[in-house]
């Protein structure tokens, strides 16, 4: 009669498996058992202070990892990875009565684009020279994440960040009802970094 312990059939329920399996099960759970919040934030932007202040919505951005395409003869091309691509970074803010944030961010790229007078970008330079950013031209920004105490638990930091697009601002009288404008701007950046709170290290 042929053995039931043949090639078919192992044994796993020991009592020196158990512990091991145990104990990875509990060290895989998450500490923290708290849920992140999408409305507990702060935007702070070195070069355009007065946008931080009425932000209402931002976003962490989506990555992709591009990849290269090894042509192969009479196979199908072998995908290896390329390099990481960061989308647009985009906020909501208020806009002030006398337009004072909104003129942050349209002067700022007024001097990057320099449609009138080249001199706009080297008063620019010149305004920003004691800015932290190493090149007038750009500013790290800084997304604060809080936790549920409204505490700050991590930053996500954009690296050589400038504005290059700012929303329309429609008047219109037939409206019902005073709503205040919401304007959005969209940034370009090298790349963004996900750290603990205050610090260099990234997550």
């Amino acid at each position: 009669m042929r053995s039931l312990l043949g090639p078919h059939f192992f044994i796993l329920n020991t009592k020196e498996d158990k512990q091991p399996l145990m104990a990875n099960w509990y060290g895989d759970q998450l500490t923290n058992k708290n849920f992140l919040s999408p409305i507990g934030f702060l935007f702070l932007l070195d070069k355009a202070n007065k946008v931080s202040f009425l932000c209402q919505k931002a976003e962490i951005p989506p990555v992709t990892l591009g990849d290269v395409q090894i042509p192969t003869r009479g196979l199908v091309p072998i995908p290896v990875e390329g390099n990481m691509r960061y989308s647009d970074f985009t906020i909501e803010f208020i806009v002030d009565e006398d337009l004072e944030n909104y003129m942050q961010l349209h002067n700022w790229m007024r001097a990057l684009g320099t449609p009138q007078e080249f001199k706009e970008r080297t008063l620019w330079n010149e305004s920003n020279a004691k800015s932290p950013s190493q090149d007038p031209r750009f500013s790290d920004a800084t997304l604060q994440v809080l936790n549920n105490n409204n505490l700050a638990n991590f930053d996500v930091v954009f690296k050589d960040l400038f504005p290059s697009d700012l929303s329309t601002l429609s008047f219109d009288v037939t409206g019902s009802d005073n709503d205040y404008f919401i304007a959005s701007a969209t940034f370009k950046y090298t790349l963004y970094e996900i750290r603990n709170i205050n610090s260099q290290t990234r997550r």
